[in-house]
């Protein structure tokens, strides 16, 4: 899987006044009509369960200039202390923390699951979405953060 590019983005949700947040790169496009987003989440982590309970979840897409945000809510460290800090992010319709840095973020609801082995692919039914720069994507390729040239 190494040998496929993908974009970097940050899955957050909340769920009983707790916000949380994690790394993704497994999201995509699901669907125009009705507009449908995917995102495969493994099924004993944080995040699954809170937007199991929620039914509410948005997609932060990080730009070229987003490394440490993206190693930041990949490192489990995160889970000791405050996620967010106050004025890097603003809420949501659904909610969910949206990162101010995010080049676009879309918000959804949950419209269905899928098991797979031990992920769970979430098809969420996008409510908002905002496209705030044009500025380039960060993308992860060969265990590694990449910009494109």
């Amino acid at each position: 899987m190494g040998q496929f590019a993908s974009g970097v983005t940050i899955m957050t949700t909340t769920a009983a006044g707790r916000m949380h947040g994690m790394t993704v790169s497994a999201f995509a496009s699901q669907s125009l009509d009705p507009l449908l987003i995917l995102v495969s989440v493994e099924r004993s982590t944080e995040m699954h369960k809170l937007v199991m309970a929620s039914r509410v979840f948005a997609i932060n897409i990080l730009g070229e200039h987003a490394e440490g945000t993206a190693r930041f809510f990949a490192d489990n460290a995160r889970l000791k202390g405050p996620e967010f800090v106050a004025g890097a992010y603003h809420v949501g319709v659904s909610g969910a923390p949206l990162l101010n840095e995010a080049v676009a973020y879309l918000e959804a609801t949950v419209h269905s699951t899928l098991e797979a082995g031990d992920h769970s692919v979430i098809v969420g039914q996008v409510t908002a979405l905002e496209v705030r720069s044009e500025v380039e994507p960060l993308v992860y390729y060969r265990s590694g953060y990449r910009r494109l040239d």
